[in-house]
């Protein structure tokens, strides 16, 4: 029997553990609040993948990692489960990223939903679930 898969998102260079994320927010529960689906769609070029997008090997040299996506699957996904949004930063000033829900966030763009509940994490939340 194989252990389970950990949730990993890669983003550029950074690579986040999800299955902390979603433990660190069990530990510190807090409520969701709404985040834009047409700028988390517009950021992560979501209108680029068709329905038919099969998740051919490609990966933007600054951006989401899309070789894993699968539109059948996101379609299936639950858009009442938050997605994860973490926050780092730049310059003295907090830049959010969402690292958990591309999925659910492509689902939503195609049923023009304005929102999704999402979960943000803080700057030192998300350095501790930054493994890179």
């Amino acid at each position: 029997m194989s252990a389970p898969a950990i949730q990993l998102f890669l983003y550029g260079k950074w690579l986040f553990n999800i299955d902390q994320a979603q433990a660190l927010l069990k530990e510190h529960p807090r409520d969701a609040k709404p985040t834009p689906v047409a700028d988390w769609a517009a950021a992560y070029h979501l209108d680029r993948l068709t329905p038919d997008y099969d998740g051919a090997r490609w990966c933007p040299v600054f951006g989401p990692d899309q070789s894993a996506f699968n539109a059948e699957r996101a379609l299936q996904t639950d858009l009442n489960k938050p997605v994860i949004i973490a926050t780092l930063e730049f310059d003295g000033r907090p830049a959010v990223l969402l690292i958990d829900g591309v999925h659910r966030m492509y689902r939503a763009m195609t049923e023009c939903r304005a929102t999704l509940p999402a979960h943000t994490l803080t700057t030192a939340e998300t350095a501790r679930i930054r493994e890179r």
